[in-house]
């Protein structure tokens, strides 16, 4: 747990350089102040040395002792603090400090150490000496001075021993001096060093893991506030900021932390604004729009796909899933993704036609990541086609009839079949006649298109219906007269005045009216009623007693050239109601038609009052 905390680790560090750096340094120390120990130690028994050389060199000269030598002799010891050897040029050992007054002269056999020495000192080795000391003594009567630890052995403890030659006037080796100092002194000095070393370094070692748990919180305070505003803006809160106020390389990337997010918060809010107007583009595409995955499956779609598949909101996923396997567009979808191109396929659902337009989606490296279906109801425009190309199948009837009537009254005045006077005479009042039914054609063609076009100018003012009816009744009143046919007008007081354009209102209840005195019988009644609703809705209902219509036409009546049976037998163009459907188009009206067969046709026009 505590192994990957950085504040572990730093402090770690830090006591871990604290204690190498110290011990590097302690050793370093204790070496120099060994090395510094011995070589002091070394001058001083050297200093020593020949002092003695010197005050020995005169009573080794005349072989006679100087006043006082003895006591200077017995206090070498103490004021060397070193054992004291004085050999002659032979290398005999002639006086040992510590000796009393004449002892050791000629006494002991040889350089050894045996019987004649038993009385001599503190010597702890009763036999030969070493031959490192042997050397030893060899080396400094041969004129050279000597530092050297080869009589350790001969005091059984590491000892220091220098050596200096006696010199006589004539500079003649006439002997040596030798001091022995135990080196325990020094090594005690040593451990003493090692031991304040020791407890420094302890303390070192304390302060090293206070400093290094100050320091190492003073950095991960800022880490860990870092590490949770990261967090924040991970979970979606981009006003997350990490409160770091340093100058120096943290405060730096807190401060890059804080721009991050107050940036990232800025594009993701940019990306939903993006996200939603999208959205609400999508949304309102009526087309249906649905995206697939890799493996085929609708991820999402729009609001348009369920009225497009005849499904009610909410569209559910399983709904969903089902309508499409039922179309079988699996193949489609795969051949799209596989090839990298769009496709287009009709498919028929539901008494409708479908226009399923498939694309892939392919992300910045090329990558297929899925593809998406426009699904088109074309149901519409091709119904719009069909009535296109009825349109120009009935206009063009519409016209081979009299131009056929037309080219053979004409052959057969121009041939000379015809000769007698009234025939020519009534060949030429059906040309006439024909010709008369093409204008009326033609005219009821041309208003149709401008009403459709929207280019019809409407000059809208107060008009009072009532005259309006009358004048239209009056009009159509010979009309009638010839089918003994009676026009009854009856009109509510006062009727409120309505806002149009009186030509266009008349238009239409003139249509109205014809065809209800022209689809009649003969020595019936047409009856025109008005009067106020509730809404401030003026009902202008027209009565007849024709000869009805079934109510499987009745949907149809407003569509261009089309005829009911009974119809069939005038000389209608078909387009008179098509025509009155637009006019009350332009004047927001509403119309109603009731008929039956044999009984009669109702026809209520609501105009909205001013």
């Amino acid at each position: 747990m505590f192994k990957n905390k950085i504040a572990v680790k730093l402090t770690s560090g830090f006591v871990v350089i604290v204690l190498i750096s110290m011990l590097a340094i302690g050793i370093f120390f204790i070496q120099m102040f060994r090395q510094y120990a011995f070589d002091s130690r070394e001058k001083t028994m050297l200093a020593s040395a020949r002092s003695i050389s010197l005050a020995v060199a005169d009573s080794l000269q005349t072989n006679s002792q100087m006043p006082g030598f003895g006591g200077y002799m017995r206090s070498l010891d103490t004021l060397t603090e070193s054992k004291v050897w004085i050999t002659d040029s032979k290398g005999d050992l002639t006086i040992m400090s510590g000796m009393g007054q004449g002892m050791g002269r000629g006494q002991g056999q040889g350089r050894g150490m045996g019987a004649g020495l038993g009385q001599q000192g503190n010597l702890n080795n009763s036999g030969p000496l070493p031959k490192e000391a042997e050397n030893v003594i060899q080396e400094v009567l041969s004129g050279k001075e000597s530092v050297s630890e080869s009589f350790s052995s001969v005091y059984n403890e590491a000892t220091l021993t220098v050596g200096v030659p006696i010199v006589d006037t004539n500079h003649a080796v006439i002997g040596s001096v030798l001091l022995h100092s135990p080196v325990t002194g020094v090594t005690e000095t040593l451990y003493k060093a090692v031991s304040i070393l020791v407890v420094s370094l302890l303390a070192a070692l304390i302060l090293a893991v206070g400093l290094g748990i100050f320091y190492s919180l003073l950095f991960t305070r800022p880490l860990k506030a870092m590490n949770r505003t990261a967090l924040e803006i991970t979970r979606g809160n981009y006003s997350a900021r990490t409160g770091v106020e340093r100058k120096d390389e943290l405060g730096q990337l807190g401060n890059s932390l804080d721009t991050l997010a107050s940036e990232l918060g800025s594009t993701i809010n940019q990306l939903f604004q993006e996200k939603g107007k999208l959205k609400d583009i999508i949304a309102s595409i009526s087309e249906g729009i649905v995206a697939f995955d890799t493996s085929l499956k609708p991820v999402s779609f729009n609001y348009a796909l369920a009225e497009i598949m005849n499904r009610p909101q909410p569209y559910l996923k399983e709904d969903m899933e089902k309508d499409l396997s039922n179309l079988e567009i699996e193949v489609q979808l795969t051949k799209v993704m596989d090839e990298k191109k769009s496709s287009q396929v009709l498919k028929d659902w539901s008494g409708k036609k479908l226009m399923l337009i498939f694309s892939p989606i392919v992300d910045n490296n090329g990558k297929v990541t899925g593809s998406v279906a426009l699904v088109h109801d074309i149901s519409e425009s091709e119904r719009l086609e069909q009535l296109r190309r009825d349109f120009v199948a009935n206009v063009s009837h519409e016209f081979r009839t009299p131009l056929t009537v037309i080219r053979g009254s004409l052959e057969a005045l121009v041939d000379g079949t015809v000769e007698k006077s009234e025939d020519i005479t009534r060949y030429h009042q059906r040309m006439l006649l024909e010709t008369r039914g093409m204008e009326r054609l033609v005219g009821d063609l041309l208003e149709l298109s401008r009403l459709q076009s929207g280019k019809i100018t409407m000059h809208k003012e107060t008009i009072h219906i009532s005259s309006l009816l009358a004048d239209t009744v009056k009009s159509l009143q010979t009309i009638a007269e010839k089918k003994d046919i009676e026009i009854e007008y009856l009109s509510e007081q006062n009727v409120p005045p309505v806002l149009g354009d009186y030509d266009r209102l008349r238009q239409l209840f003139v249509i109205f009216l014809d065809n209800a005195i022209k689809y009649s019988p003969n020595n019936t009644k047409v009856s025109v009623e008005t009067r106020v609703v509730e809404n401030n809705v003026l009902s202008v209902i027209i009565r007849d007693q024709g000869y009805g219509i079934s109510a499987d036409e009745l949907t149809h009546i407003w569509d261009r050239f089309y005829k009911v049976d009974k119809s069939r037998k005038g000389n209608s163009t078909g387009l008179g109601l098509a025509i009155a459907n637009h006019l009350m188009e332009l004047h927001n009206a509403k119309v109603s038609v009731q008929s039956e067969v044999e009984k009669g046709t109702t026809i209520e026009v609501k105009l909205p009052l001013t």
